[in-house]
């Protein structure tokens, strides 16, 4: 990465801007100008100084953002290694998978060049890239194994031995989360950003990589079989997709969808332009004993099952089993032994008495939670089935009321945007009253009779505490939640020369914007606290804001995404920023006040408590800014939990984790899902056990 060409212009001109001030302060006292107006004047010419600090920073920000190449080799490495743990959750125990097999679905017109009639699993990686232009629509039955094979599809690209540092990263998106209204590119940007930004990839970042074609686009289906067509977002979704170029055509991407909801929007002349529509194949009765077989410790007991393949081929059985999904459910249903005899608790042979594929279906998802919880390979035994299956369904049932209107996702359990779930207007009530006590308590130390002052300081006070007052508690009472802030502090990088001077570059930045911050609060405050005293409380307030600013950036290089993560940094960085904040406040104004009245033993009583008036201050303070000005996600996501008390766990986050670990859910993105939407489904429609 190059130094920045803006950096020492910006510093001059920052050092210039304080000279600049002071001298205007100075002439002003020597002089004896009364009116404040004159005083502005003198600060005017000092405004340009500071904008160009701040298009130094923002100028050097986009520098960063150029060296793609190693941000392309990150966003790699990190997709590899997130897509290897997520198809390990989708294949589940013993990694044994069906090599399922698809053919070409030819349109009327506008079909890429090079798709081969007939397709596998394993050879996905070499069918994708004999396609010209490299655009590939999957299409198959729920459960048919549509995002296993966009999975291999990801890592083949990822690990292929002919691949180049060229060669754009294939990243998996829920196309659930994206409002249509939003440009394709500018909504690529910004999931890059929100998946990746604990690797260090900012919005900019991420920009640079998706309008530089470093990125290639895999998404997720997102709309249900219920959404009538002409209203579903996928319609809006294909007219963009067939918008996507780049500078040699076309552009590249892959997506994957149900047979119905593709046939329904090709029934409307909608569908992807210059791409290879492949249709997902049923699991041959030869593919679905190989597997059975190989997931069984004893494959006797499923023969009467294997059999029925055989002499019923296109009976009830065969049929409602010829999805990989299905069959992981028979599979770990029917694997499922007591906890203390380690005895088999059913035999798969009572699966040939079900009459329908709905009553197979019905039957394996019951049996299918608390036979996966069983599994988990290292907490087995952490919650109960009945509360677990109460708790996905309460998630469920919350996903459920998504309307086809809305840009809600009806597949994405992200955690700071539960909160409607507990009545839109609880939450945000109960959060302007916490936001209410807080300010209450601020207003009345900050006015507290230990407060040392003339008339002047007073009112200045009692004016600070009440807008600061009236602004906590608006930010509670508004609908939009703010995204989460970014804190993941990693000391151990301290230990490397590289990263020791980009955070030193970063710091000296913060610090200037600290200065000039420090500068303009201390000469306003002056004229009601007097020049010394603005000057103290300005730079100790500006000096420390751009000292924590320089380590927050710098700091920040954390492992893969966990959507645990984003909730979590958003209240470290509110309390952190904040409390620090306010603790130099209180001890400047301690500090201040010892300036004022002196070191006399006559004024020792006052200066006491004096202090610990301005501690608890600053931790009152502190908790105000950081949770109402500096944080908004975090501090929801908690009062979303008092509010749901008894219909979801107090620690959600590690729930949530915990049924990720034993398959019940999948991560996309910082986004829990539900290992399928079938399951997703039946929750829904059955809240008890």
């Amino acid at each position: 990465m190059t130094r920045s060409r803006t950096r020492r212009p910006a510093a001059i001109y920052a050092v210039l801007q304080a000279v600049t001030v002071m001298l205007a302060l100075w002439l002003s006292k020597h002089f004896q100008v009364a009116r404040l107006g004159a005083t502005l004047v003198a600060l005017a010419p000092t405004l340009p100084g500071a904008y160009l600090t701040w298009a130094a920073y923002r100028d050097d920000r986009r520098e960063a953002a150029a060296d793609t190449d190693t941000k392309v080799k990150t966003l790699a490495a990190v997709v590899a290694a997130a897509e290897t743990r997520q198809r390990a959750q989708l294949i589940g125990p013993g990694a044994h998978r069906i090599d399922v097999t698809f053919h070409q679905r030819t349109e009327p017109a506008n079909n890429a060049t090079g798709a081969a009639a007939h397709g596998r699993l394993t050879d996905i990686v070499s069918y994708y890239q004999n396609l010209r232009p490299a655009r590939l629509a999957i299409t198959g039955e729920p459960g048919a194994g549509k995002t296993l094979l966009a999975l291999d599809l990801i890592l083949g690209l990822l690990t292929h031995p002919g691949r180049t540092d060229a060669a754009p990263v294939p990243v998996r998106f829920s196309l659930a989360d994206w409002n249509t209204e939003q440009p394709l590119q500018e909504w690529l940007a910004h999931q890059v950003h929100q998946q990746f930004r604990d690797q260090g990839i900012t919005l900019a970042d991420a920009t640079t990589l998706v309008n530089g074609y470093r990125v290639l686009p895999v998404l997720d289906e997102m709309d249900t079989d219920a959404t009538p067509a002409g209203r579903r977002r996928a319609a809006r979704a294909v007219e963009q997709l067939n918008a996507y170029q780049d500078p040699t055509g076309i552009a590249p991407v892959v997506v994957t969808c149900r047979t119905t909801q593709y046939a329904d929007l090709a029934g409307l002349d909608l569908r992807m332009r210059e791409a290879a529509r492949i249709q997902l194949d049923d699991v041959s009765p030869g593919q679905a004993t190989a597997y059975l077989t190989a997931r069984s410790t004893s494959p006797d007991r499923w023969q009467p099952v294997i059999d029925t393949f055989t002499t019923a081929p296109g009976g009830t059985l065969a049929r409602s089993l010829a999805t990989p999904w299905r069959l992981n459910l028979a599979a770990t249903a029917y694997e499922e032994r007591h906890p203390d005899t380690l005895a088999y608790l059913r035999e798969p042979d009572h699966l040939l008495t079900l009459a329908s594929p709905s009553a197979v279906r019905d039957h394996l998802l019951a049996r299918y939670l608390p036979a996966a919880a069983q599994q988990h390979p290292t907490r087995p035994n952490h919650y109960r089935p009945d509360q677990t299956h109460h708790w996905l369904a309460a998630l469920a049932a919350h996903l459920a009321t998504t309307t086809p209107t809305s840009t809600a996702s009806s597949t994405d359990i992200v955690l700071h945007q539960l909160w409607p779930m507990a009545g839109p207007r609880r939450v945000r009530t109960a959060d302007t009253l916490l936001a209410a006590l807080l300010t209450l308590a601020f207003t009345t130390l900050i006015l507290s009779p230990f407060s040392l002052g003339s008339q002047s300081r007073q009112t200045f006070s009692a004016s600070v505490a009440v807008l600061l007052a009236l602004g906590s508690i608006w930010q509670p009472s508004r609908a939009r939640v703010p995204e989460p802030q970014r804190f993941q502090p990693q000391p151990q990088r301290l230990r490397s020369p590289t990263h020791l001077r980009r955070l030193a570059r970063t710091i000296a930045v913060g610090l200037v914007f600290g200065l000039v911050f420090g500068l303009s609060v201390g000469f306003s405050g002056g004229f009601v606290f007097g020049l010394s005293v603005g000057l103290i409380l300005g730079l100790a307030v500006g000096l420390t804001h751009g000292l924590l600013f320089g380590l927050v950036e710098r700091l920040n290089d954390a492992q893969p995404t966990d959507p645990r993560h984003p909730v979590r940094d958003d209240l470290a960085y509110g309390l952190a920023v904040g409390l620090i904040l306010g603790l130099v406040l209180g001890l400047s104004g301690w500090l201040v006040d010892r300036l004022i009245w002196g070191f006399s033993s006559g004024l020792a009583f006052k200066l006491a408590p004096a202090l610990v008036f301005k501690l608890a201050f600053a931790l009152v303070f502190g908790m105000v800014v950081g949770l109402y000005w500096l944080s908004g996600a975090g501090r929801r996501y908690l009062v979303f939990l008092l509010c749901i008390r008894g219909r979801l766990p107090w620690r959600l986050g590690t729930f949530l984790n915990w049924a990720y670990e034993a398959g019940l859910l999948r991560i996309s993105g910082v986004a829990y899902q539900f290992r399928h939407r079938e399951l997703q489904d039946w929750l829904a429609a059955h809240p008890t056990p």
